[in-house]
């Protein structure tokens, strides 16, 4: 369903810099960054890379509007995730204060409805849409005198449908009843690539760290494809790598 992903000691790749931090963490993103499969809220990858990164930055607060169930069209319509991160990143300016780092986790739900509109179609209107939302992000934080190369961080998706979660090496009947509109080839990983290279901001290569470890990582095996809490920590701890604190 996805790319062959790059090693996973490419958690950095796109900028050599760590991410900047300011005073506010801002996420956007879908379930994942949500913290859905977390056991508690604080157990949420980006509750944890807050919890973190405060340890250095005690000031740090944590503006998350991921939203379950998000995909990149959902991302950019009026009034959605995209509108109020750059309210949010406006508000921060204005107080004295700065975004940083931003996080960008989509592409998931992209996956999981490609079938809607054809392979094909799908990857074109998500690199078209993800170019569109870090454009925008870059424009609001250019506009407060930061830019998208100084703070932002993208991250790559897992294919939890892997031959090793379920006993006998095969869950295509699984994967189907969980997924059935799912994209039936890859593509979507070298779109973020792409896009984190472009834009140079720093790829989190979660489908690396998560490769063959999806039956431990998250809870595929009764049916969510969320991760852990062990896949939710993972997931911090690549951020912070990025972040210069991993």
């Amino acid at each position: 369903m996805t790319d062959q992903p790059t090693p996973a000691v490419e958690i950095g790749a796109g900028t050599g810099a760590p991410a900047m931090v300011g005073t506010v963490l801002l996420v956007l993103g879908d379930s994942i960054a949500a913290g859905i499969g977390a056991s508690h809220v604080s157990c949420g990858c980006m509750a944890v890379l807050a919890h973190t990164l405060r340890a250095r930055h005690p000031e740090l607060a944590l503006v998350n509007l991921a939203i379950p169930g998000e995909s990149s069209a959902s991302m950019l319509a009026t009034g959605g995730q995209l509108d109020r991160a750059e309210e949010v990143i406006g508000e921060a300016a204005r107080s004295g204060g700065r975004v940083g780092p931003l996080v960008l986790c989509v592409g998931g739900n992209d996956i999981m409805e490609a079938k809607l509109l054809g392979d094909d179609e799908a990857l074109r209107q998500f690199g078209r849409n993800l170019g569109a939302i870090l454009g925008r992000l870059d424009a609001g934080l250019r506009a407060t005198g930061s830019t998208l190369a100084e703070v932002g961080c993208v991250q790559t998706v897992y294919n939890p449908f892997e031959p090793d979660v379920v006993e006998g090496g095969s869950n295509g009947a699984e994967a189907h009843s969980m997924a059935p509109r799912r994209a039936g080839r890859g593509g979507f990983n070298r779109i973020i690539r792409g896009a984190a290279a472009a834009h140079g901001v720093r790829l989190v290569e979660v489908s690396g760290l998560f490769r063959g470890r999806c039956g431990e990582l998250t809870w595929v095996r009764s049916g969510d494809i969320h991760p852990t809490d062990g896949g939710h920590a993972l997931i911090a701890d690549a951020y912070l790598e990025v972040c210069g604190a991993g």
